[in-house]
C-alpha cells in the first residue's frame, strides 16, 4: 500500500527514485539542482521511468544527478535513504507552498505526502539524530585536532642483531668480540599540505646504535693498510638501515629531513631541503624493488637499498627538480650542501676546516639523472654526480670499504673532487617478482694546495631479486648479490711515498687483496597493516678488500611498527 501511494504521487518505483534523491543530497560530489531531465545522459525518453523523473525534475525540482551527468537508476537503497529522499521532496513542497506556488501541488499529492511522512516518522527522527551526532563529533574534532593542515606518521624499529661469525682479529690490532644487541630507531614525520598538491615535511628521529666502525657499533674486518700502521680501523660494510647516520648520543632526538615539495605547472616539481636532504628524496625512482628510503620495510642493509651513487656527499640543504620531458622520460637535477649553514671558509687553517664553506664554497653533491620508462613494468636510468668533500667519507653512512670512502693519500689534506657515473634498471616481471640492478664507477681526484695530486677509482655493482606478496599480501622476500664500493686503485702523493717504501698505489700494498662481496637474504612478514617482522642474514666476503679478513655473517630479526 505504501509503495502504491508513492508511485501514485511520482509515477515511478520509490526504491529507485528516492535512492538517487538521497545520493544527490549526501554525496560530496553531487551536482546542483538540474532543471531538465535531458541533462541526465543515461535517461532516455523510452525508459519506463522517464515521465516520473521528468515530473520530479521539472514539476517539483527535488532531484540531482552525479558529477558525470548520469542518474544511475539501478542503484539499490535502504529505508534510511528512502526517508532522506522523501524529506528532500517534502522540503521542496513546503518551499513551493511558502512562495505562493501551491497551485502546482495537487490536493491528492498533499494527502499522500502526509501519509508517507507519518509512515516514516521514526526513520526521519533517527536520521536527524544521526546528523546531530555527526555534527557534534565534527565540532569536537575541529576544536581538539592537532592541526588542520598537518598529519603525523611514524616508524619504530626494534631489532635484535649480532655478528654470528667473522669478528676475529687476524691483524692483531684489537678488534673486539661482538655481543648480541637490541637496537631501536624512531622516526616521526610531520607532513603538511597547504594547497593539496604541496608537502612540507619535518622529521624527528632518534636511535640507539651507530653503524659499524663508529664508536658503539659493531667491529669487524680491519683495514689491512691502516693495520700495518698500527691503527684500529674496521669496515663500515654491513651497515643496516636502522643504524644512525651519525654517531650522535644514543637516544637523543634530532631534526632529520626538513623539506618542502611543490609543483610548478603540470610538468615540473621542485623540492627544497633545509636540512638533511638526500637525492633519493626527490627523484622519481631509484630503480629498486627492495628499497624504502632506509626505512624498516625493505632490505636490512643500506647497501642493498639502492645504488651508492645517490649517497655521494649527500645529506644536506639544497634543491631538487623533476621535469617531465615526455610521459616516458623524466629529467632530474639536484644540488645538496652538507655544510650549508656554516659561514666559515673551507680552508686548511680554519677551525672548522672540513665542515665549513656554506652553501656554495664547501662540500656539495650535484646530480643529474635521465629516467626512462618505456613500459609500465620497465624503467632504467643514467645518473651523473659531481661532488667535493674534505676529510669525511665519500658515501653517506660510509657504505663500502675504507679505501673507497677515505682515499686520503691522493692529496695532502684529504680534499678531493668526485665524478661518478651510474646506470640502473628495474623490471617488474610480474606482480610477484621483480629484479633490479646497478653499476657505478667513481673517480676521486685529489685537490691539495700543492701539485702532483693523485686519484682513486671506485666501483660498485649489484643485482637484487624481490618477491612481493610472498605467502601473503604485504610480505616481501629479497635476495641481493653485489659488490659494495671498493677501490681498484688509490694513488699516493709524492709527500707520502717514502713512508710506504715508494709505493704509488695504496691498493697494491693490501695483502691477499680481493673483491669484497655482499650477500643478503631477508623475508618481511606482514603481521597486519601496521606491524611487520623481518628476519634476515647478511654475509660479507673479503671485507675491506682482503681475504685475510674472515667472512662476516650478521643475523637480524627486525620488527617494524608503522602508524
Amino acid at each position: 500500500m505504501l509503495k502504491a501511494l508513492w508511485c501514485g504521487l511520482l509515477g515511478v518505483s520509490t526504491w529507485v527514485i528516492a535512492a538517487e534523491v538521497w545520493a544527490a543530497e549526501t554525496t560530496y560530489e553531487s551536482l546542483a539542482q538540474i532543471t531538465s531531465v535531458s541533462q541526465l545522459s543515461d535517461v532516455q525518453p523510452t525508459d519506463w521511468a522517464f515521465a516520473a523523473l521528468q515530473s520530479l525534475v521539472e514539476r517539483y525540482g527535488c532531484i540531482a544527478g552525479y558529477p558525470n551527468g548520469t542518474f544511475r537508476g539501478n542503484r539499490a537503497m535502504t529505508r534510511y535513504e528512502f526517508a532522506a529522499g522523501l524529506n528532500a521532496c517534502l522540503d521542496r513542497v513546503n518551499e513551493l507552498i511558502a512562495t505562493a506556488t501551491a497551485e502546482t501541488v495537487q490536493k491528492e499529492d498533499l494527502v499522500t505526502i502526509q501519509r508517507l511522512q507519518e509512515e516514516f516518522t521514526a526513520e526521519l527522527a533517527t536520521l536527524r539524530g544521526r546528523v546531530d551526532a555527526l555534527e557534534a563529533k565534527t565540532a569536537t574534532l575541529e576544536t581538539q585536532q592537532f592541526s588542520t593542515t598537518t598529519k603525523l606518521s611514524g616508524e619504530v624499529i626494534f631489532a635484535i642483531t649480532d655478528v654470528l661469525s667473522g669478528d676475529s682479529d687476524p691483524f692483531g690490532v684489537g678488534v673486539p668480540r661482538n655481543s648480541t644487541i637490541f637496537a631501536n630507531r624512531v622516526r616521526l614525520n610531520l607532513l603538511s599540505s597547504f594547497t593539496g598538491k604541496d608537502e612540507l615535511k619535518i622529521r624527528l628521529q632518534a636511535g640507539s646504535t651507530p653503524h659499524p666502525q663508529r664508536a658503539g657499533g659493531f667491529r669487524y674486518g680491519a683495514d689491512p693498510f691502516l693495520a700495518s700502521l698500527g691503527s684500529l680501523q674496521t669496515t663500515p660494510e654491513g651497515s643496516q638501515t636502522f643504524n644512525q647516520e651519525f654517531p650522535d648520543q644514543a637516544g637523543s632526538v634530532e631534526i632529520g629531513t626538513v623539506s618542502y615539495k611543490f609543483p610548478v605547472g603540470d610538468k615540473l616539481r621542485i623540492a627544497v631541503f633545509a636540512n638533511r636532504g638526500e637525492h633519493v628524496d626527490y627523484l622519481p625512482t631509484v630503480f629498486s624493488a627492495v628499497g624504502d628510503e632506509d626505512g624498516g620495510s625493505g632490505s636490512l642493509s643500506t647497501f642493498a637499498q639502492y645504488s651508492p651513487i645517490y649517497r655521494i656527499v649527500s645529506h644536506g640543504a639544497g634543491v631538487g627538480l623533476n621535469y617531465e620531458l615526455s610521459p616516458a622520460i623524466n629529467l632530474s637535477l639536484g644540488y645538496l650542501a652538507p655544510n650549508a649553514s656554516s659561514p666559515e671558509n673551507l680552508t686548511p687553517s680554519s677551525s672548522n676546516g672540513t665542515t665549513a664553506g656554506g652553501l656554495f664554497n664547501g662540500r656539495y653533491s650535484a646530480l643529474a639523472q635521465l629516467t626512462i620508462q618505456p613500459t609500465r613494468n620497465l624503467a632504467f636510468g643514467l645518473t651523473y654526480v659531481n661532488g667535493y668533500t674534505a676529510g669525511t667519507p665519500t658515501f653517506l653512512n660510509d657504505v663500502g670499504t675504507i679505501s673507497a670512502n677515505s682515499p686520503s693519500l691522493i692529496s695532502d689534506n684529504s680534499r678531493r673532487t668526485i665524478n661518478a657515473y651510474g646506470v640502473a634498471g628495474l623490471w617488474q616481471v610480474s606482480s610477484k617478482f621483480a629484479i633490479n640492478g646497478w653499476f657505478m664507477y667513481t673517480n676521486q681526484q685529489g685537490q691539495s694546495a700543492g701539485i702532483n695530486n693523485e686519484s682513486a677509482d671506485v666501483y660498485s655493482y649489484a643485482i637484487a631479486l624481490a618477491f612481493p606478496d610472498l605467502g601473503k599480501d604485504g610480505n616481501l622476500g629479497g635476495i641481493i648479490v653485489g659488490v659494495p664500493p671498493y677501490a681498484t686503485r688509490s694513488g699516493v702523493v709524492p709527500l707520502y711515498r717514502p713512508f710506504l717504501g715508494g709505493a704509488t698505489d695504496v691498493i697494491s700494498t693490501i695483502p691477499n687483496r680481493a673483491t669484497p662481496v655482499h650477500l643478503e637474504a631477508f623475508y618481511k612478514y606482514q603481521l597486519n597493516d601496521n606491524i611487520s617482522i623481518t628476519p634476515g642474514v647478511i654475509w660479507l666476503i673479503a671485507p675491506n678488500q682482503t681475504s685475510d679478513n674472515p667472512d662476516v655473517v650478521i643475523g637480524t630479526i627486525r620488527t617494524t611498527f608503522r602508524f
